[in-house]
């Protein structure tokens, strides 16, 4: 029979059970299979040894490679009673989620599996609120917590609160039986998981029943769109395994692929001479396309918009792609990175070490590298690959994924960074607008008109509030190294404003080598720590700006959304121009306001004409000159512009 997992398939509670000798029994006194009590059978499945685990390899359908494990269940002294049937007589009982955490726990039991591959574990949305299951998971396994749902979830807040907390310490999320039972569509937007197990109900029989492969089909494409990968589930012929690759399917398992073993099983010859790993991939199809969409691109924000979706839709890659404006790389578009590193120094991460070095970085394992900067938890390699325009490097073409990555991956990667060089000159040549200039050149000047700091910090809060579209925000000033609340700004600012000193510390050294950090797009955007404390304040969106003297961090800006999690690309350059004046004119003002407090009362009206105008006008100057080649980009005046101090 097929296997079952740890909590699959409940036995409807009416039905007449059998015994081993075949007599009709009530279900509350016995259990099929066995003639022991139901409470007698659970605390035999609770003692040391009473739950042992097994292990399925989730196998990449591009190669064969082994990525990860399923744990599935068994229990030693009832050799035929299959796991639904002991998990019902736990449920009886009223003991299932103890039942369930014994399978967990030895299923760690084992160890890590080999080469840092993916242990999944089966866990149902009840045992998901445990508060004992958050011990349990090793910090050192890559793991990933499978919903499995036979029942509808009528409450998702604490679900997602639940495995909000399991992502912060590094575990990523599957949902199980997509296609079947209630696990729906909307259960997949509700969790936002990053892999999507195909139902083996969809699988079997695919390449007979054009239906199954149109949904299938079309589930692919859902999942790359969201930046998630695909696991088909119980693949048990070759027929069905060559139909999933050619689909593009990610991952599969199944019994053709192997049985669940003892640690550690490998890939079946069988399905290894199906997969073929030791052919070379072919050149894929649609790069004619791909170039030809990309020479339609009618800016460089689109033409990476092209790239990035192409690479997605391929073996699961997560790509992300940099230009560099005004010596820092901006992030112009990317596939499933949960948070946005933006404005990347060159030399910083693997992205600005390639970017700096004009050389590729490939990292096979990034737990190995010092420069590796999380993004996305679960990630095993990295591939950065500088894009180059008159052979100097403009930008970077980055990949990341959750296995390891392929020569053909290296290829493909390697064709579409030519092909966006390509563009990216031709655009280069014939120069493009900023689209924000205009709402830039309407809000600087509000800022002038600030005449100590606190109204300059309000203005700068109210200004990038109107460029972004969040609503709320606040300004953090760093005195001593502790942060103090400067501004707030909209209904929601207490959400950050309340947040420690040892959170806003982590903030500030988040983006300490930034030129800001903002969310990614998708509700596990504020997943990756220190900005999970955000979420758990009902925060959906944000941006982080560091606010410099010069080159020296003084202060926070925070502006956030509890309905949108994105902003676009140039709106952020916008908002960083705004912080950069800012900071200039903080500089002057509180020169100012130092000068003014040492100067005797009857004084202040030759001080207040001349001493601190031409000090103020001197350290703005300072203070500016070490940031001025960001500031041509977008616009901002002068130091001798509107404004500034004279």
């Amino acid at each position: 029979m097929p296997d079952i997992n740890i909590t699959e398939g409940r036995a409807d509670r009416s039905e007449v059970t059998l015994t081993a000798s075949g007599a009709t029994t009530d279900p509350a006194t016995t259990t099929a299979g066995s003639d022991e009590a139901p409470d007698a059978l659970v605390d035999r499945l609770l003692a040391p040894g009473g739950v042992t685990a097994v292990f399925q390899p989730v196998v990449r359908v591009a190669d064969g490679a082994v990525v990860g494990y399923e744990a599935l269940a068994r229990a030693p002294h009832l050799p035929g009673v299959s796991p639904a049937t002991w998990l019902d007589t736990a449920d009886q009982t009223g003991r299932r989620d103890e039942v369930e955490l014994a399978c967990i726990e030895a299923a760690f039991a084992a160890g890590p599996p080999p080469d840092g591959a993916l242990l999944f574990l089966n866990v149902s949305p009840d045992v998901a609120l445990h508060p004992h299951l958050p011990g349990l998971v090793n910090p050192r396994t890559r793991t990933v917590i499978e919903v499995t749902e036979h029942v509808a979830v009528d409450d998702y807040a604490p679900l997602l609160t639940a495995l909000g907390s399991l992502r912060a310490h590094g575990a990523l999320v599957a949902v199980d039986d997509v296609g079947a039972g209630y696990a729906s569509m909307a259960h997949v937007l509700q969790l936002s998981p990053s892999f999507v197990k195909i139902d083996i109900s969809l699988v079997r029989g695919l390449h007979q029943d054009p239906r199954r492969r149109a949904l299938v089909e079309a589930l692919q494409a859902f999942a790359a769109a969201i930046g998630a990968v695909t696991i088909a589930e119980g693949v048990e012929t070759e027929a069905e395994l060559r139909e999933l690759k050619a689909l593009g399917v990610d991952l599969a398992q199944g019994y053709l692929l192997s049985r669940p073993q003892e640690p550690w099983a490998h890939l079946a010859p069988q399905a290894r001479q199906v997969l073929s790993p030791d052919e070379p991939a072919p050149e894929p199809a649609d790069t004619d396309q791909l170039a030809a969409a990309i020479a339609d691109a009618d800016d460089a924000a689109a033409a990476c918009e092209v790239v990035s979706r192409f690479l997605a839709h391929h073996g699961g890659l997560l790509p992300s792609i940099y230009l560099e404006h005004g010596g820092v790389l901006r992030c112009q578009s990317r596939r499933g990175q949960w948070l946005v590193m933006d404005g990347l120094h060159p030399g910083s991460g693997i992205t600005g070490a390639s970017f700096a070095d004009n050389t590729e970085i490939l990292c096979a394992d990034v737990r190995a590298d010092p420069r590796y900067r999380l993004a996305v938890p679960g990630v095993c390699s990295e591939y950065a690959v500088p894009l180059r325009v008159g052979g100097r490097a403009v930008g970077v073409l980055n990949v990341d994924a959750l296995a390891p990555l392929l020569p053909a991956h290296s290829q493909l990667v390697r064709t579409c960074a030519t092909l966006l060089e390509q563009r990216l000159g031709a655009l280069r040549a014939a120069g493009s607008p900023e689209s924000t200039l205009h709402r830039l050149s309407r809000l600087v000047p509000t800022l002038a008109k600030a005449a100590t700091v606190a109204e300059l910090y309000q203005a700068t809060l109210s200004a990038v509030a109107e460029l972004t579209g969040f609503d709320s925000g606040c300004v953090w000033r760093f005195d001593d190294g502790a942060p103090v609340v400067a501004a707030t700004h909209g209904p929601h600012a207490a959400a950050v404003a309340t947040l420690g000193s040892g959170d806003v510390s982590e903030l500030r050294t988040l983006v300490s080598a930034l030129s800001s950090c903002y969310s990614g797009g998708t509700d596990l955007s504020l997943s990756v720590p220190p900005t999970h404390v955000l979420r758990e304040r009902g925060v959906r969106g944000v941006v982080l700006v560091p606010i410099r003297d010069g080159w020296s961090l003084t202060d926070m800006l925070t502006v956030t959304s509890a309905t949108t999690t994105s902003v676009a690309a140039d709106t952020i350059e916008a908002v960083e121009a705004l912080c950069l004046q800012a900071g200039s004119r903080v500089a002057a003002l509180r020169r100012v306001e130092q000068l003014e407090a040492l100067t005797p009362s009857a004084s202040e009206g030759t001080a207040g004409s001349a001493g601190p105008s031409s000090s103020g006008s001197s350290r703005s100057r300072a203070t500016r000159r070490p940031l001025a080649p960001t500031t041509p980009r977008v616009g901002v005046p002068s130091p001798r512009g509107p404004g500034s101090p004279s």
